[in-house]
């Protein structure tokens, strides 16, 4: 079912007062980018993640098969954090996002 003109105009002027009001609401409406500068999770993770392959070749060269797969337990983690600090809330990548703009 098709708006008429006064709905489409009642419409817009909804649109503009929402982006007028509340910028960062807008701004999740319109599924723009939600990652911004670095943030701690990004940091964390890039210290779990060298912290689980210190842990993981340490483990490796003692012959210790707890202590590697400890190790590799962390790094995967470190990883999983890092790859959450570059997603988006539509589930793209960052970089797949710039793209389709």
């Amino acid at each position: 079912m098709a708006l008429s003109e006064h709905e489409q105009h009642q419409l817009q002027l909804l649109s503009e007062q929402l982006l007028k009001d509340d910028r960062r609401l807008a701004a999740k409406l319109a599924g723009g980018p939600t990652a911004g500068p670095p943030s701690r999770g990004a940091g964390a993770g890039t210290f779990t993640l060298l912290v689980g392959l210190f842990v993981f070749f340490t483990g490796i060269g003692a012959r210790g098969l707890t202590l590697g797969v400890l190790g590799f337990a962390l790094a995967v983690t470190g990883a999983y954090l890092i790859s959450q600090r570059f997603r988006l809330r539509g589930g793209k990548c960052a970089t797949e996002a710039r793209d389709d703009s």
